[in-house]
């Protein structure tokens, strides 16, 4: 390999090795290592304890540390001037343990790896996790949503079955005291219905993956920054002395035309639609505080709507990054928000979607390839 191919090769090696950590923690393993050492050496020189390690570490009387341990203890006042030294030795020690105890000790975090429109592979950046200990759960529905042999009923079925299998074993790592992170590109009704069933209790992790770098493949944590976007909202109102639904729609990655809803829309339709202005693509939502921000958004302004007595249900239809989807699930209540639909998007239509209160399949339009 020439010099030049060698240059190139290094300067596009993915990770930058931190020579300054590497050698601070050598040093710190080495003078805790030492510290021990000298620890022992003493008890044995005083107590006779611990021999073992006389034998392991091959005390030397002639140079050394413990020759150094002999001389002292050959003073007058040896035997008080070696208990005196194990103060500092203990105290080192103990400092140094916490050091290694609170280096090591990282976050616990689940992270569920769901996947449906795709066969996928999921790859992270070890930077982004380095102050994590991870576990992950897969929620694979490819096979499901492109078996030729059930029916779009049978489907949407199943997947919310699957969904539902999936909820004991996050919620036995949730007592655990683990954090739920959620990385995927999936179907929007159960992208939803599972963020809607765990709820928003505890802190959720969103991890996205961007498509404004065509050589990043990775799945990558949102940190709670700031964004200074405008999160605009349009509504019709509806006749409130008729009964009525809920349309929200949400466009965030392409615009959602009146053409696109048209198997979803209701003659008494509120349609609430959120957007933001002149920004509208796949990586707009790149931040966990603008998922949280907008969605609490929605639910407030959705829950003062809900209290007209015509109301009867919520439907969405919405064009964002799963991570979005999944935190606008967490955000709807059980109990305060009433019968939820959310739909999926194929084919420039919104045909099929999932009452989440329900946890029943809604079928608007059999189409081909679902």
């Amino acid at each position: 390999m020439s010099v030049r191919k060698k240059a190139i090769f290094i300067n596009n090696l993915k990770y930058k090795i931190e020579w300054k950590s590497i050698f601070s923690s050598l040093f710190n393993v080495g003078l805790l290592f030492e510290a021990v050492k000298i620890f022992f050496m003493i008890l044995y020189r005083i107590k006779g304890w611990l021999s073992i390690f006389a034998g392991v570490w091959g005390y030397d009387e002639s140079m050394g540390a413990y020759f150094l341990v002999n001389k002292l203890y050959d003073n007058g006042q040896g035997i008080t001037y070696l208990w005196l030294l194990l103060i500092p030795d203990i105290i080192i020690i103990f400092f140094m343990i916490v050091w290694l105890l609170r280096k090591n000790a990282k976050r616990k975090l689940l992270i569920i790896e769901h996947s449906s429109l795709q066969k996928m592979k999921f790859t992270y950046s070890e930077k982004e996790l380095e102050d994590y200990a991870i576990k992950k759960l897969q929620i694979n529905q490819y096979e499901t949503l492109n078996n030729p042999d059930l029916s779009l009923q049978e489907k949407v079925s199943k997947i919310i079955n699957e969904i539902e299998k999936s909820l004991p074993e996050i919620l036995k790592n949730v007592e655990k005291g683990y954090q739920v992170g959620y990385a995927g590109i999936a179907n929007i009704p159960a992208t939803f219905m599972l963020g809607y069933e765990l709820g928003d209790e505890n802190k959720r992790q969103y991890f996205h993956k961007f498509r404004k770098d065509a050589d990043d493949d990775d799945f990558h944590l949102l940190k709670s920054e700031d964004r200074q976007l405008t999160f605009d909202k349009i509504e019709t109102p509806n006749d409130l002395l008729r009964p009525g639904k809920i349309l929200l729609l949400i466009q965030l990655t392409r615009p959602i035309s009146n053409e696109d809803i048209q198997d979803v829309l209701e003659d008494n339709d509120y349609i609430i639609k959120y957007e933001i202005p002149k920004t509208i693509n796949y990586d707009v939502v790149d931040s966990a505080q603008q998922i949280n921000q907008y969605t609490e958004e929605i639910l407030t302004y959705i829950t003062g709507i809900q209290k007209n007595s015509n109301i009867t249900e919520i439907k969405i239809c919405v064009a964002a990054s799963s991570s979005f989807i999944f935190g606008l699930g967490t955000k709807f209540s059980k109990t305060q928000n009433k019968d939820t639909v959310i739909f999926h998007f194929q084919n420039n239509t919104y045909p099929w979607g999932i009452n989440v209160t329900k946890k029943i399949p809604v079928i608007k339009k059999f189409i081909n390839n679902c």
